[in-house]
């Protein structure tokens, strides 16, 4: 059966508008979060006004911005921590250099020792999967 035709309606606490979910993912408990940097086309972000409603989280795409005018980075990465959408994650893949350049991380909430912990692996895995050394 199509995963659309199963979703059911539900109620987002806090939020107004409908709002779909699949039964599955009710009954599911064995939720296992991770930290991952999402793309600024992520279908979690895609829709910014309800990233911000659910999430509490402001985000634009800024590379179209003159440099002056951005807060966050040329094409800086949503951070997801578990459940939440935390911070941006403003680097840059130089190429001839070899390595990975970390600009900024902007912190939207305060992060833990284990929240930074958890971004700097990533970071590690994202240079890694890219073939560059994390400068």
């Amino acid at each position: 059966m199509d995963r659309r035709l199963r979703r059911q309606p539900a109620e987002v606490e806090g939020t107004k508008g409908e709002w779909r979910v699949d039964p599955a993912a009710l009954e599911a408990d064995d939720f296992e979060g991770r930290t991952a940097f999402l793309s600024p086309f992520d279908r979690l972000i895609h829709n910014r006004g309800r990233a911000e409603e659910l999430f509490d989280f402001e985000y634009t795409l800024e590379m179209y911005k003159p440099a002056a005018d951005r807060r966050w980075g040329y094409f800086a990465l949503p951070i997801l921590h578990n459940d939440q959408l935390i911070g941006k994650l403003d680097a840059t893949a130089d190429r001839k250099a070899s390595v990975l350049c970390v600009n900024a991380i902007h912190q939207d909430v305060p992060f833990t020792r284990r929240t930074s912990k958890s971004v700097q692996t990533e970071l590690g895995n994202l240079a890694q999967w890219l073939g560059l050394e994390l400068a």
